[in-house]
This record gives structure tokens, sequence and C-alpha cells, in this order.
């Protein structure tokens, strides 16, 4: 079938050539349709039902996640309440109230003082404009201001530390976090005007935040990207023209990996997908996985022609037109099953919950099935016009110093297989008991470097201030609900609960509001205990930020916050779920519903539910794969032999990442998925070749010399290749990606020593001694 369809692309090939023409360039029409789409719901989807929750709550009381930190600290940890950096403070305020892009700034000066003057009266005055008049900070007065300030209710640890060595100005952007396009440049506008502040007083000035975090993120990711191509680009062709050295050997390929590429982005723009953070990978991660059938392909191309032509001498039209009959009718089939494999990697995603894995793994098995008509139309056609002499290497008596090492490499794992098992056994146990260290984890603000300047400040948000995530609490209920002071006091007590605790750092709500306005008029710091009482606070207290946390209109609905220190998926979540069971038991019974949501807690559920989803893919994808490669041998024992190979690299990398104290979060973990396809590959080539040499006649032994020799060498290729391709992302800006590289060079590197010693081994013991296997012995299995 293979050989015939070889046959019609031969004979029709200008046909063939303008219809693929007009195939890519109809879909890279789609390309230039593309939008990048980084928002909440790209990621965990609009029918999730606390996503909606959360979109609920954003459209009632705004963005909980569009606050950007503007870090302010001291040299040596001197004080930043002083005169000098106080005033610098308030005109930073100034500044950025009147900032286009700044709904409102919320800083120490800018607080009120909260203080009462006279009985039912609350001064309202704000810090700054209390600062008693004088330049020394020694002043007994100045003294005696700093030290009521340290204890203020409200600000402090949330905007000013409590050793009063750091200070922060929480600004609120106009811009729809989720907006990556408008928040980009938002915050970029915001830094370059406040970046005359920085040195001000001596003190140090960095942003810090979620919206930081997103736009320094987005902006290194896409450099990245264009580093990783040029880099991946020039590596692979160096690489293939030393091993080919033919410019057909660089140009096939090179076809082969841009095609399908182009296609794919193609088709994500017609159909409406958009580029995320997962699929943008797809520039640097299909171009090295669609390039290694065509490896194989070239390679057979090149093993065909010389049993045609002697080395050196230029193959005759028809000649050339065999030898690409030949290679496709021999490794069609083999390619289909690599490609089935592959897909298979990536389309057990769709069992995923998550839809940005579902889209992922749907469009790269796509891509995929590009990069296999690819090899069966395009490389026959562009080998059909290539006009070089046939190689002269892998002849008996001729061979090259690679084909020796590969030779060698085969004939020390059949007469030394027990060492080989040995061997393979200590690594076996090595991988699981480095993978019982493996932590599997994530953080939000851990996108970026650890020396990076944000997250440099979101640590000292974390650990100083008032943190960098926001635990938001819904409360809905009837009219005037709010008033109710078994209300207020069921989120005095979640505080006191929450707050003597770590990671929680600090706290607001209308509790917060009512005890400050009792103490500043009653002095008394506790809950007032009619609805009355309550009623008159929030009336004098209306001008102090009330309405950024409860509704004013009928006090039915209110608005609290705790904030925590960034600690990772694993407690945050088990956080949220103490969170939860507490307004669960404290407002049983209440006149409110009270429900955990906000923009950290949403992800950091979604984040998790990644890690698991890619867990039970993967758990899925090797069944597939099991199956495949059984329908593809017919052979039970067969497939389990070619099994081995394949899990143990999955093992080795698992375990890797534990001996190297390395967090398994999303990124990483796609690795395993994608891994397990990709190296099934080769295995396939290596045993599918094994069984041609044992059909043509050949002893166990001898097939096995033969399988190493001739598929040995593109196996060695596409390792290399694929090697280099995932190795470019060691020289990534961002921690994730240099760990994703690194899993998944030493992955396929491990299946290439497993396909080349460990395999070999296994099919000297247990593939069959005595006579050659007949194709109808084969068939049957």
């Amino acid at each position: 079938m293979f050989e015939r369809l070889a046959r019609f692309v031969l004979r029709h090939r200008a046909l063939t050539a303008a219809t693929l023409i007009g195939l890519v360039l109809v879909t890279l029409g789609g390309a230039v349709k593309m939008q990048a789409d980084f928002s909440a719901v790209a990621f965990y989807g609009s029918g999730d039902a606390e996503v909606a929750h959360l979109l609920d709550f954003k459209e009632r009381w705004g963005a909980d996640d569009s606050v950007v930190l503007i870090l302010l600290e001291a040299p040596d940890g001197e004080d930043v309440v002083t005169p000098a950096r106080l005033a610098a403070v308030v005109e930073l305020t100034d500044l950025l109230e009147r900032h286009p892009d700044v709904t409102s700034v919320a800083s120490i000066t800018a607080t009120p003082r909260l203080v009462g003057d006279a009985p039912g009266l609350i001064d309202l005055q704000s810090v700054g404009q209390s600062i008693p008049a004088t330049d020394d900070p020694d002043d007994p007065a100045w003294q005696a201001w700093r030290t009521r300030l340290l204890d203020h209710p409200v600000a402090v640890p949330m905007l000013l530390s409590a050793d009063g060595a750091a200070t922060a100005l929480a600004v609120e952007l106009d811009v729809d976090a989720d907006d990556i396009a408008s928040l980009r440049p938002t915050v970029q506008r915001v830094r370059a005007d406040v970046a005359a502040f920085d040195g001000r007083a001596s003190m140090d000035l960095i942003t810090a935040g979620i919206p930081a975090v997103r736009t320094d993120f987005f902006e290194m990711i896409f450099e990245d990207q264009v580093r990783a191509v040029a880099l991946i680009s020039i590596t692979v062709s160096l690489l293939l023209l030393l091993l080919f050295r033919r410019p057909h050997g660089l140009l096939v390929p090179g076809a082969a990996a841009v095609v399908p590429t182009v296609m794919v982005f193609g088709l994500m723009g017609w159909t409406g997908e958009t580029i995320g953070i997962l699929n943008q990978s797809y520039f640097t991660l299909l171009p090295v996985i669609a390039i290694a059938d065509s490896i194989h392909m070239v390679s057979r191309f090149h093993e065909e022609a010389r049993r045609l032509a002697p080395p050196g001498q230029r193959l005759s039209d028809e000649q050339r037109r065999t030898a690409i009959r030949r290679a496709v009718g021999r490794i069609g089939l083999a390619c289909l099953l690599t490609s089935t494999t592959t897909a298979v990697g990536f389309a057990s995603l769709q069992m995923a919950d998550m839809p940005i894995l579902r889209g992922y793994g749907l469009y790269a098995a796509v891509g995929i099935g590009f990069a296999y008509g690819t090899v069966l139309l395009i490389l026959p056609l562009m080998l059909s016009w290539s006009r070089g002499a046939v190689p002269e290497a892998t002849r008996e008596g001729n061979f090259t110093a690679a084909d020796r090492l590969l030779l060698a490499c085969g004939r020390f794992s059949v007469r030394r297989a027990p060492l080989v098992f040995a061997v393979t056994a200590l690594v076996i146990g090595l991988s699981i008991w480095f993978g019982t260290k493996v932590v599997v984890d994530n953080t939000l603000t851990g996108l970026l470097d650890a020396g990076h300047p944000t997250t440099i400040a979101n640590r000292v948000a974390d650990d100083r201030l008032g943190g960098i995530l926001a635990l938001e609490i819904d409360l809905v209920g009837p009219p005037d609900a709010m008033k109710d002071p078994a209300v207020l006091q069921a989120l005095v007590d979640l505080d006191e609960w929450a707050l003597a605790q770590d990671p929680y750092r600090t706290s607001s709500g209308p509790h917060r509001f009512a005890s400050a306005f009792n103490q500043a008029v009653r002095g008394d710091h506790s809950i007032p205990r009619t609805r009355n009482e309550i009623a008159q606070l929030y009336l004098l207290g209306e001008g102090a930020g009330l309405t950024e946390v409860i509704d004013l209109d009928d006090y039915c609905c209110g608005r609290a916050m705790i904030r925590i220190k960034d600690g990772g998926g694993i407690v945050t979540e088990e956080r949220c779920e103490a969170v939860k069971t507490q307004l669960a038991e404290r407002f049983d019974g209440l006149p409110v519903t009270a429900r955990l949501t906000g923009t950290p807690y949403v992800a950091y559920r979604g984040i998790n539910r990644v890690t698991s989803d890619l867990r039970d893919s993967l758990a899925l994808a090797f069944v597939i794969v099991t199956l495949t490669i059984l329908l593809l041998f017919r052979s039970p024992r067969v497939a389990g032999l070619a099994l081995v190979p394949n899990a143990l690299p999955l093992l080795v990398g698992y375990g890797t990442m534990g001996a190297m104290g390395w967090l398994l979060d999303p990124t990483p973990a796609v690795v395993f998925t994608v891994a397990l396809g990709i190296a099934v590959d080769d295995t396939i080539h290596m045993v599918a070749r094994w069984q041609e040499e044992r059909r043509a006649g050949r002893r166990n032994g001898e097939a096995i010399e033969e399988a190493v020799l001739h598929t040995g060498r593109a196996v060695t290729v596409t390792t290399i290749v694929l090697i280099g391709g995932f190795g470019v992302n060691v020289l990534s800006s961002f921690p994730t990606m240099r760990i994703m590289g690194m899993l998944g060079a030493t992955v396929v590197a491990v299946a290439w020593v497993a396909d080349l010693f460990l395999l070999p081994a296994l099919l000297s013991r247990f593939g069959g001694e005595g006579p050659p296997v007949s194709a109808a012995d084969a068939a049957a299995g």
C-alpha cells in the first residue's frame, strides 16, 4: 500500500506538489489570524463552577488580581518611617493617583488614621496629613507618632512591615488583568513613571504582585521562544549536515519540521484556538518531533540507494524512484505506528478535565498527523528532485566509525545480556528510590528566576508585608445582613484562627472597619453588640474605603480577604480547604452565605488538577501504546519486550527529578506524556527492522545486528536532534522550562541507551533462537 502511494506521488509530482502547496497556503492564511489568550477562562474553562463564581464576584466587586505592589525598602534594614522617606511616599502616592492607568492607590500615608476626636466622631485625616512638622526622626513627638503608626490596625502589616523597614503602595490598575495585551503596556507605563523615585531618600523601588509576574513572564517568554527557535534551527541544521553530508539531508527533514508546524498554527487560527501558556511550546516541540520520521526516511532511502548503485555514483531517475518507493514501502507502516504512538501520547490529554490540556493535546496530535503526511507525500517529492551521489557508508568492509560503534553496542548487548540486565535492575532500583523523593508542587510567583527583581519583591511582600495572594470571602445575604453583629464576629473569629498560623499574613473586611471605628469612637476594639451601633459606625466611616468591602445600598453583601504567602500549590490548597471548613462551621445558621473565591484559589485549584490530569493521561497513554504495539507486532511476547525499554526512560526521568530536587509541576509533567510517545518510536523502528531481517532468513543474532546497524544509525540521529531540541530549553529564562529541557533530554537519551543495549539483550534472550521466522509465522505471532 505504501509503495503504491509513493508510486502515485512520483508519477503525478506536479499535481501532488500543487495540491500540497495550496493546502499549506490555506492553513498559513489561518496562522495570521492567531491571537494570544492567557486569561483565567482560557486556562480553566468557562464551564467550571468555581470559575463562574469568580467571574460573578469580579463583576460585583471588581478585579481581585489587578493590584501591583510598589515596594520601597531602605538599605540595610533602616527605617522607612522617617520624615524624608514618608515625604517621598506622599509624593509617589500623589503621582500614581493622577496616573491615567490607575484606579486607586493604597499607601501608608494615604491610609485614614481612624482616630476618635470626640464622642460620635472619627478623624478620617490621612496618615500623611498627620505627619509631625519635624525633620528630626529622633524628636520625641516623631517617635510617639511612629509608635502609633506601627500599631495601625489596618495598615500593618498590609502596607507597612511590623519593624518599619519596608512599605508598599497597592496600585489598582484600570485594566483587566486577564487581558495580557492590555496589562503589559499598563504595567510598563506605571513602572516607567515611578522609576524616577528609585533611590529617592536612599530607598530601593521594585514592583511585586501577580500583574508584575504576568508582565515579566510574558515579556520574557516570547523572547525565549525567538531565541529557542533560532538555536534549534541552527543546531539541528548543523547536526543534519554533519550526519548526512548531503543538501537533501538538511532540506528534506527541514521541510518535515517546518510544514506541519505551520499547518498546525494555521488550523488553530481558522478554528479560533488561541496561543496560550502551554501551546506556545509548539514552536520548538513540534519541529523536533516531526523531524524524527523524516530522518528514518532519508536513512532508508540511502540504504536502498546503496543496493542499487555503487558508492559515489549518481542514481538514474529510475533508480532514484525505485529507492524512494522501497524506502516508503519499508518504513511507511513503522512510521504510521510511531506517529500513532506519539499522537496517542498527546491525544490522551483529551481525558483531562482542564480545557487547556485538551486543546494542547488535540492540536499536537493533529500536528503529528500532518508530520506523517509530510513524510509520505512531501519527502518523496523532494527526494525525487535531489541529485546527490550514493553515500559511502554501511557496507560490509566499508563501515564508518559510527557504524562500528553501533555494531559494538549490539554485539556487547547480545554477548553480555546478564550484565545488561543487572545494570538495568540497579538503575531501576535507584530510580524508584529517588522517585520517592519527588515533590509534586508549583508556585504562582515562582515562574521567574529566584534572583529576578520581581521574585525578590514578592518574597519581601510575603515575609514582611501582607503577602502576595488574596483569598476572597464572598458574603451574600438579605438586606442589612452585614449589620448583624454575629456575622462580623464570625469574621473576627475566622481572623483569629487564620492569623495564628503560617502562611496567613493579614486580613481585611467589614469586621476590620467596624472594630477600628469602634476603637476610635468608644475605645473598644470589639464588634458592637447591636445592629444600630454597627449602622452608626458604617455611616461615620463611609469615606474610609468602606464601599470596597460592603454594598452600602442595602448592606446585603460583603467582601472579606485573607492574605497569604505563596507557599505553593499543595500548601495553598490545604489552607483553602481549611478556610472552607472554617466558613462552613462559623457561618452555620447565620443570615449570610460565606463562600471562598479569588484568583489564587481558583488558579491553584486548576493547576493542581493539571498535574493529576497529566498523571491519568500518562497511564491511559501507556495502555493505548501497549495495545498499539501489540497490534503492530501481533505477538504478546514481542510487544512485552518492546515496552520494557520504553518504561525505563520514564522511570529514570522521574528518579532524576527526585535526585535533582526538582518540583514536578505541570510544565515538566507534560514531558512524561510526550516522552512516552517519542521514546517508543525508535523501539518500534528497531523491532520492525529485526522482524524484517528475521523474515528475510537471518538468524536471531544476525537480525539483531542488522537492526542495530541500519536502524540504529537513524535512531542515533533522531536522538541527537531530539536532545538538541529539548536541550535548548536549558538556556531558558524560566526555571520550569529549564527543568523541562533537562528532563526531556534525559528521557530521550535514556531511551536511546535502552534501545541500543537493553532491547538487543532482551531480543537475544527472549526473541527466539532457532531457524529464521517466515512471513506466515511472523503474522501468526
